[in-house]
């Protein structure tokens, strides 16, 4: 019987269309997912609230953005810029499925251990012959059958940013944002002070930076989906 493998496996066929589809489903999704950040959709609105001294003027989008959606809002830029980030080291050739211990044990460690993994390396320069679902194939089995991909965070370490190259501050911005979605079931950072000025400039930064970041990466997928021969 073959593995379960779902449509995602056909990253690993070259540069094939069907590769070049996925990963502009990948940062379609992700530009959607950013795009519908509470406080990004509401930025303008909500800074006017926040600056008023007046109770009276904390309205909807104020508490909601301070509370209502605020773990919502953590929840969905760290899975929008999972998404991005895994679109772009397929891109650039990494292995973001989790390699099957049972496959390789080696390799598998060296992944879980947050060390990115070539294609070029792993499939030993032999993408053109790849087929995981041939039991005759030398890389049947390499990957787990529910497709399980690498941890997030580990897209984020010193490692993987030698291929993704995240902008330091955004990269320092995301790994905080993402400490707090991990501590979703026991999350109570509602009422932490700040600085008004400073609140503002860095979600203003966060909010222009992600969504410039993702959305012309995914204007370059669509032209090059467009140009594809």
């Amino acid at each position: 019987m073959r593995p379960k493998y779902s449509k995602d496996i056909v990253a690993y066929q070259a540069k094939s269309i069907h590769s070049l589809f996925l990963i502009n489903e990948l940062l379609h999704n992700s530009l959607r997912t950013i795009k519908n950040v509470y406080i990004f959709k509401n930025f303008k609105e909500y800074c006017k609230q926040l600056k008023s001294d007046k109770k009276e003027d904390k309205l909807k989008i104020y508490w909601e953005t301070s509370y209502g959606e605020k773990l919502i809002d953590y929840i969905k830029i760290s899975v929008a810029f999972e998404t991005f980030n895994k679109a772009q080291l397929l891109k650039k050739g990494i292995i973001v499925h989790k390699v099957n211990p049972k496959f390789n044990k080696k390799i598998s460690k060296l992944q879980n251990s947050g060390i990115p993994i070539k294609m070029s390396d792993f499939f030993k320069n032999k993408l053109e012959s790849v087929n995981l679902f041939d039991r005759n194939n030398e890389f049947y089995g390499a990957f787990y059958e529910n497709c399980s991909t690498i941890n997030y965070a580990h897209t984020l370490n010193e490692n993987y940013q030698k291929y993704l190259n995240l902008d330091s501050q955004l990269l320092f911005e995301l790994k905080k944002i993402n400490q707090q979605r991990n501590r979703l079931h026991f999350f109570t950072d509602f009422t932490s002070a700040f600085l008004v000025s400073r609140h503002i400039e860095k979600w203003k930064y966060i909010k222009e930076t992600s969504l410039d970041l993702i959305e012309n990466e995914y204007n370059i997928s669509n032209l090059e989906l467009k140009n594809y021969a």
